[in-house]
């Protein structure tokens, strides 16, 4: 019989071998790797050095998790999924809109306009948080935290502040709402990595960037660009993802710390997502980059805009079914709960 080595490690961990076999050196503490396709400096290294800060100072060197930035490991968020499901790697934070291909429900997120504040946006993730995590519990997967980004803008050669400044735009987009909702609006998008997004403005292959102002101030997209338009379109989520084998085979106590330490890593990954705007804004001032506020954007933008991103919503309502509408229906109850 051959063992793969996901039904190794679950039957290793009922009879006791995993802890002689898969680490042989427990009393020196197990180590994991943590995948992150953004560097240390990005938002999402951030939350990842904060949420193992955290889970040190619980269990000191119980568990080791070296932090793997900038693809270090070889992985883009869209290879993951599979990479920590599989147990190539043992963790990762994920821009989980990469993941819409695996489960339409990851899109949830990026919809358009669908969350206009970060307040919003910490509630659409509590609200979808329970389908979440079964997506992640059915691929052998444990899910953990989430790091909003936030509020994507374009980045472009002039300010968009007329539907006609989209008209052949050739912008990146990071997944398929994004992509769908420029193309409708009349731009002529390209879904890029966050790794090749640099070579593909540096040789032309596109003119413009859909991403969040700190996105653009980790990769200086003033030497590209000279304007960054807000316009609050959608604030997508990174999600930190375990190996559930590898996470049911710590002592009980390091898995107890590591949950119960998860609604601080939220409340601080929220905080400085909303700090990291407005310094993202002085950074690229500083730089020569013109931002220009939603509040200078006129409102026939944001009406052509939604307009374009209505068809989005209505497929991902249509591709998601009742869970979708249930996620939804959540949502504008913990909205008015809020207000």
């Amino acid at each position: 019989m051959t063992l793969s080595r996901r039904s190794f490690m679950k039957t290793a961990a009922a009879t006791g071998a995993l802890t002689a076999f898969a680490h042989p050196v427990l009393a020196q503490g197990i180590r994991w790797d943590m995948a992150d396709e953004y560097g240390e400096q990005a938002l999402s290294g951030k939350a990842s050095k904060f949420f193992l800060a955290q889970l040190e100072e619980k269990i000191g060197d119980a568990l080791t998790i070296t932090y793997q930035g900038g693809g270090a490991l070889g992985y883009n968020s869209v290879d993951h999924f599979d990479a920590v499901g599989d147990g190539a790697v043992q963790a990762a934070v994920t821009l989980a809109t990469q993941l819409g291909g695996i489960d339409p429900l990851f899109n949830l997120s990026s919809l358009p306009f669908i969350a206009s504040t970060p307040e919003e946006a910490y509630l659409l993730w509590q609200a979808a948080r329970e389908e979440y995590a079964k997506i992640f519990e059915d691929n052998g997967m444990v899910l953990l935290w989430a790091m909003p980004n936030p509020p994507s803008g374009i980045n472009a050669p002039e300010p968009i502040t007329s539907p006609e400044a989209l008209a052949g735009l050739r912008i990146r987009t990071y997944d398929v709402n994004g992509t769908n909702t420029m193309m409708n609006a009349g731009a002529a998008p390209l879904q890029v990595a966050w790794s090749d997004l640099i070579p593909q403005l540096s040789t032309g292959g596109i003119d413009a960037v859909l991403t969040s102002a700190d996105g653009a101030m980790q990769l200086s997209l003033w030497d590209y660009v000279s304007d960054f338009t807000e316009l609050n379109y959608a604030m997508g989520l990174f999600m930190c993802h375990v190996n559930k084998d590898e996470f049911d085979a710590l002592p009980e106590d390091v898995q107890t710390a590591m949950m119960k330490i998860i609604p601080a890593c939220d409340e601080y990954n929220w905080s400085i997502m909303v700090d990291s705007i407005q310094t993202a804004y002085d950074v690229m001032t500083e730089n020569g980059m013109t931002v220009t506020p939603d509040d200078d954007v006129p409102a026939e933008v944001f009406a052509f805009l939604q307009e374009a991103g209505a068809k989005v919503r209505e497929d991902w309502l249509a591709q998601t079914g009742e869970r979708g509408a249930a996620v939804l229906a959540r949502f504008e109850e913990l909205k008015s709960q809020a207000g």
